[in-house]
Formats: structure tokens, C-alpha cells, sequence
């Protein structure tokens, strides 16, 4: 099913081992130690994209590895599964420290053309997970992000995210325009039917209201940015005193290659964690179509810009170069 919202999951994973109390269960149910398979390779085609990676400037280019590297950062990637494909992918940083989230929605349409898959469906995004399993998801994702590192994933099913929304009594959340769709074809036939207004969402309908996505002027950008207020009055409502049976049903559904210690300490660091600094965007970029295909192309140069404002945690751009520039001296 396409459930964006399954990542969500992330702000449960943060506070899981708290709650759950039994290191068996960890083990058991959410340790996931898929390997995946392949090498994974980008090979950009068109001039565009080419001239993209050309011109990015690289003193700026240097400052974002430097960033990264003096950061105490920890990157996972949560994976909405539906199949063999990742319908969600979620970039999301949390800064331990300052205890700050970023995350980034990755269309699942943006274009990566792996080496030896050269179907124009193989070069979306959301058909690496098929072929490389979750840690060949992560090294695609860490590729499209300028080799910023992943260091975990996630991966949730349809089945827990009905009952983990369930588990939280439902998800208040405005609808800003009548929802209207009907496809037989699916198994089950998918019937979404909702008004103007605020809604109280309990699973089955959390799933309708997030895979509507016919009826937006920009189209499924529309749809990411629906879902990511869904997930922030998710992560509100589960950060009270539903929590504990939050946890206990998203260690059904969890899958992780986070190890217990891993997970014990971010949570533990995620203890106060404020709604107001968990900040959601879409990977920059725009769609287009190629060889009869629609695909989403990232902006490089945006993205580089992005990233390096996640990691400079709200330093100025020119404060960071100049700063940069004295440590090298101090060093030679």
C-alpha cells in the first residue's frame, strides 16, 4: 500500500527500547540484519544533470564534507514498503546534541540510474530496494546526498502502520480540500471519500487520506507535503501518554539494523525532543519527462545548499568558508 506515513516510525524507533524493557524482544523482533545485494553505481545520462556536478563550486563542496565530518549527526533512512518497492523514502538527521530533526522526503520517482538497470522503470529510485535490499537503498540514498553518510535504516509494513496509528487512537488532521477517488483494481478496491475539514484518522483511513494523490495542483509534491503534516501530528500525538503502547506495537512491525546499544542511546538523547525543531522538506528539484517517462530530477546545487544548512545548524554560509579557510591555515 502507499503509506507515506509509515515514516512516522522514526519518532517511535527514537524511544522504543525505553519503553519496551525486554533486550529478547529488541533482538527478536526489530534487529533486521539484511544485507541486500549488488553494487550500487549512478550513472547520470543527460547533459543537464552532467553540467549540475560540474559547476558546483568547490570550496563549498569541501565545507559540506568538513561539516559532516565534525558533526555528531546520526542519519537513518526509513523505507515505506509496498512489495518489492520502497514507495517511502525518508532521509531524517538527528542531531544527538542540539536534538534537532531534519528530515527529507524523497520522491519516489527521482531518477538514479544503477548500472545495468536500464529499464526506464528501473531508474527511479523506488525500484533499488527490490534489487539491493535495504542497505542497497541506503547506499543509493547516500549517493543522491552527495555521499552524506546513512547510517541506519528502517524499514516499517503496511499492516504495522494501520495498527500503529490505531495504537495512538487515531490522528487529528485538516483536510484543505474535498478527497475523491475510486480504484476497483486494487486489492482491496480503494475508495477514498473525504470532506472539506478536520478528521479525527483511525488506521484504514490514515492509509486513504496519504495514498490520495489525483487531486493535487502539483501533483504528488502536493501529496509529500500532506503527508508530512500528517507525520508531524503523528509524532505529536505519540510523544505523550499513548507512548508506551505506541512502542509495543511498532515492535511488531519495526525492522532495523540498528543494534540494542545504538538504539538505547539515541533515545535516550532524544528525551525532550520539541516538535518545533523537527523540520521536513522535499529533496530540491523538479519533474520532467524523458523518453516518455516521468521522473523527478534533484537540483544538485540545492541540494548541496540544503545539506550543508542541516549541518551548519543555522551558521551563516560565509561565517562557515571564512572559519574553514582559518582552521587550514592553523593546520598548515
Amino acid at each position: 500500500m502507499k503509506t507515506f506515513f509509515k515514516i512516522f516510525s522514526i519518532a517511535f524507533l527514537c524511544f522504543l527500547i525505553l519503553f519496551s524493557g525486554i533486550v529478547w524482544s529488541f533482538n527478536r523482533f526489530m534487529r533486521d540484519d539484511h544485507a541486500g545485494t549488488g553494487l550500487i553505481a549512478k550513472a547520470i545520462e543527460w547533459e543537464e544533470e552532467q553540467e549540475q556536478e560540474e559547476n558546483l563550486e568547490p570550496e563549498e563542496t569541501d565545507l559540506l564534507k568538513s561539516l559532516v565530518n565534525d558533526s555528531s549527526r546520526v542519519n537513518i533512512l526509513v523505507l515505506g514498503l509496498e512489495g518489492a518497492r520502497s514507495d517511502t523514502m525518508m532521509f531524517f538527521s538527528f542531531n544527538p546534541v542540539s536534538k534537532k530533526v531534519d528530515g527529507i522526503s524523497i520522491p519516489r520517482d527521482t531518477y538514479y540510474h544503477r548500472e545495468g538497470y536500464d529499464r526506464l522503470d528501473a531508474r527511479k529510485i523506488n525500484a533499488a530496494y527490490g534489487s539491493h535490499g535495504a542497505n542497497g537503498a541506503k547506499a543509493v540514498v547516500s549517493d543522491l546526498l552527495l555521499d552524506i553518510p546513512v547510517d541506519y535504516y528502517v524499514t516499517v509494513t503496511y499492516k504495522g502502520v494501520v495498527s500503529i496509528i490505531d495504537s495512538l487512537g487515531g490522528v487529528p488532521i485538516n483536510i484543505p480540500q474535498p478527497m475523491k477517488y475510486t480504484d476497483y483494481a486494487d486489492d482491496p478496491p480503494l475508495i477514498i471519500d473525504f470532506e472539506k475539514g478536520h478528521h479525527l484518522l483511525d488506521g484504514e483511513d490514515a492509509v486513504r487520506f496519504l495514498r490520495f494523490r489525483k487531486g493535487y495542483v502539483d501533483g504528488d509534491l502536493g501529496r509529500i507535503r500532506a503527508q508530512q503534516d500528517f507525520v508531524k501530528a503523528a509524532i505529536k500525538k505519540a510523544l505523550g501518554f499513548r507512548l508506551p503502547a505506541v512502542a509495543t506495537t511498532a515492535l511488531r512491525y519495526v525492522r532495523t539494523d540498528m543494534g540494542l546499544q545504538d538504539v538505547t542511546r539515541y533515545a535516550t538523547s532524544a528525551i525532550g525532543l520539541n516538535l518545533a525543531d523537527v523540520n521536513m522538506t522535499v529533496l530540491p528539484g523538479q519533474d520532467k519527462y524523458r523518453n516518455g517517462a516521468s521522473f523527478y530530477f534533484q537540483d544538485i546545487q540545492a541540494t548541496k545548499d540544503l545539506l550543508i544548512e542541516i549541518y551548519s545548524e543555522g551558521k551563516s554560509l560565509e561565517a562557515l568558508i571564512v572559519g574553514e579557510e582559518e582552521k587550514n591555515q592553523n593546520n598548515d
